[in-house]
């Protein structure tokens, strides 16, 4: 069943997509906001995202083979000499995953759940070796970004202008890993590269 809930900044009507989100940005005012306990607790506005040709839409279904999924947030970040968009796309059976596109390039990302013993951010640097879950990844990238503009539902807490470190990884076969170092911990997403002619709106 929907929820529908008030933007503390316009009076504007939210329905609420997800299960759990944490942060809703009002499509009427940009407005980003945390919810608790059923509320919108306003956290300042979140940069409007330039309406840059893209592949996705939030609210427009889209597939990829035999996977169904619907964007339901986005956040854009810039890391210095650029940005990247991550979407924040909903399964038909509920599951929730990433979708990144960086200049054309999309990955699938989906969040690591074993708990990942990690080196600090400052320890790697690009050329490194790391392993994850057995595999031998090289650091491709290492850089920091801030978050500049966000739309629709998120399922963490990030306020405007936040920045946080991130390192990318590359193994055999393009696996690929992004381990983001955040203030309120550490989290590793594990990426698939797909061919962006795969994805077909439906």
């Amino acid at each position: 069943m929907a929820v529908t809930l008030t933007c503390p900044s316009c009076g504007n009507q939210i329905t609420q997509i997800t299960r759990s989100p944490q942060i809703l940005v009002c499509p009427a005012c940009n407005t980003t906001s945390f919810l608790q306990n059923g509320k919108l607790e306003d956290v300042g506005k979140s940069a409007i995202l330039t309406d840059i040709p893209s592949i996705f839409k939030i609210g427009k279904m889209f597939r990829h083979k035999d996977w169904r999924f619907t964007p339901v947030g986005r956040v854009r970040y810039d890391y210095g000499d650029g940005w990247w968009d991550e979407w924040f796309v909903r399964s038909d059976n509920g599951k929730e995953s990433w979708v990144s596109v960086d200049e054309g390039e999309i990955a699938i990302e989906t969040l690591v759940q074993d708990k990942l013993n990690v080196p600090p951010f400052d320890k790697l640097s690009v050329g490194g070796v790391l392993v994850i879950n057995r595999i031998r990844m090289t650091v491709i990238e290492k850089n920091t970004c801030t978050m500049i503009g966000a739309q629709g539902e998120l399922p963490f807490r990030i306020i405007p202008g936040e920045t946080y470190g991130y390192i990318d990884l590359l193994g055999q076969k393009r696996a690929s890993f992004t381990i983001e170092y955040q203030a309120g911990g550490i989290e590793c997403y594990k990426g698939v590269w797909i061919d962006p002619f795969e994805i077909q709106e439906v």
